[in-house]
């Protein structure tokens, strides 16, 4: 649970030199922590994509 929020703030604090951020919402947040790592990897897709 922790490792999927964790990976969240990492992604979003890389995102200065990346330029991908995933916002922070209630369905981002409920979809890290419940999915962990995996979880966080499907919304940079999803942000990929659409």
């Amino acid at each position: 649970m922790l490792m999927g929020f964790v990976s969240l703030l990492a992604v979003n604090l890389s995102g200065y030199f990346t330029g991908v951020f995933i916002p922070f919402s209630v369905l981002s947040i409920l979809v890290s922590v419940i999915g962990g790592v995996p979880g966080v990897c499907s919304l940079l897709a999803l942000n990929l994509f659409f």
